[in-house]
């Protein structure tokens, strides 16, 4: 359980640094990435009969990813960038190529989940984003004057993006407690506060994206009308407030409102169509094997199907739908049984919102939070849930 803990949220602790410091965060994070990396050896060897077992899915993964590096390497040389900005472009290739993503994947895929106590597991999840998220209320509100630069990010020193997909994710946790496990409680209530918090500050549209499509699969679970009526009076009411606050101007000085609206309702998505369609041009050159993984300025296209396209053509996608397909197949079966899955059934609406993110703003050598929830859920689909509950009761303090 410890090992799943760590491994999927363990590195949120490298990236805490209120004060943008120069060298103490990045040492912390190699810390933690090079632990993990050591601890995924060791456990992709505790359980190499169960890799044995999967080894079709272990193949797909290590085929499609492979090919993904090649390209990748073949691509560099073709980048126009300054040398050292270039050479910081390398070491991130490298090291998200070779040390956060693949090897922590595999050992991911290799735990037997049927062991892994989840009830103490979401309850230690729970407290983490609790506990981080509300030093990062008082840091933010308090302490920073305003929301621009680093305070968009709040403690963390991390794109905006991604911090509010750190809100987004203790707001995901608190409604899986109210609506799925059934479990009331005021800290949900505040978790749902702080959890929107940084939602808000951040001003990045792909968590707000992600919590509707989370919402819409969470009532689609619970099917009764009034939910329904309720969440669509709710967008309907947003949309029309968005509409009002656009036309009067009067968002004009908060971020969140003013990035929103410019998406809504002047089609503005950052640069990003020109990105995307980039991407969507190298693949067109370059159909069956693909072009170059990353653009001339050492860009993505900002979303990973596009990515896939564009750096290992149709000859990548199939390879990687092999894989993919173990995860989709798991995840549509956890999400079936989600009331005998329990706590463990969380983990899918972790892997959806990152899989939200990744259609926006995610490349493929960068998304490791895709690759972790991905190889998360694929291990929850072999745990038998018709023949027993799921170990949400399990008190025997496993530590895989």
């Amino acid at each position: 359980m410890y090992f799943l803990i760590f491994a999927l949220f363990g590195y949120i602790l490298g990236y805490i640094d209120p004060y943008n410091s120069s060298g103490y965060p990045h040492y912390i994070n190699a810390f933690i990435r090079g632990v993990l990396f050591v601890a995924s050896i060791y456990f992709i060897g505790k359980n190499i009969s169960i890799v044995k077992k999967r080894k079709v899915l272990v193949a797909a993964f290590v085929t499609f990813f492979s090919f993904y590096l090649f390209k990748l390497y073949h691509t560099i040389p073709d980048i126009d960038l300054p040398a050292d900005a270039l050479q910081k472009l390398k070491y991130s290739i490298y090291y998200f190529g070779f040390i956060i993503i693949p090897v922590p994947v595999i050992a991911l895929v290799s735990l037997d989940y049927e062991k892994i106590d989840f009830k103490k597991f979401f309850r230690i999840i729970f407290w983490l984003y609790f506990i981080l998220l509300a030093i990062n209320f008082i840091h933010t509100q308090f302490i920073f004057d305003t929301y621009s630069s680093n305070g968009r990010s709040g403690i963390f020193r991390l794109y905006y993006i991604t911090v509010g997909h750190y809100g987004l994710s203790l707001v995901i946790m608190a409604l899986y407690s109210f609506l799925i496990l059934k479990i009331k409680g005021l800290h949900y209530i505040i978790a749902i506060f702080l959890g929107l918090f940084p939602m808000y500050v951040a001003a990045a549209r792909s968590p707000v994206l992600a919590l509707i499509i989370i919402l819409f699969v969470f009532l689609m679970l619970l099917n009764k009308r009034k939910y329904w009526i309720s969440f669509f009076s709710l967008i309907v009411l947003s949309f029309i407030a968005l509409f009002w606050i656009y036309q009067s101007k009067i968002a004009e000085d908060f971020i969140f409102f003013k990035r929103l609206n410019a998406a809504i309702f002047e089609n503005n998505a950052s640069g990003r169509a020109f990105y995307l369609n980039s991407g969507v041009e190298i693949f067109r050159e370059h159909p069956f094997i693909g072009g170059n993984a990353l653009l001339s300025d050492g860009a993505y296209s900002h979303n990973i199907f596009i990515d896939i396209l564009m750096s290992t053509g149709l000859l990548g996608m199939a390879l990687f739908i092999i894989y993919f397909k173990f995860v989709i197949r798991s995840f549509f079966k956890v999400l079936k049984n989600i009331y005998q899955y329990k706590e463990s059934g969380i983990l899918i609406f972790f892997f959806l919102q990152y899989l939200i993110l990744a259609q926006t703003s995610g490349s493929l050598y960068l998304s490791f939070e895709l690759w972790y929830f991905g190889a998360a859920v694929i291990g929850l689909g072999y745990i038998n849930c018709t023949n027993e509950e799921i170990k949400s009761i399990n008190r025997r303090g496993n530590t895989a």
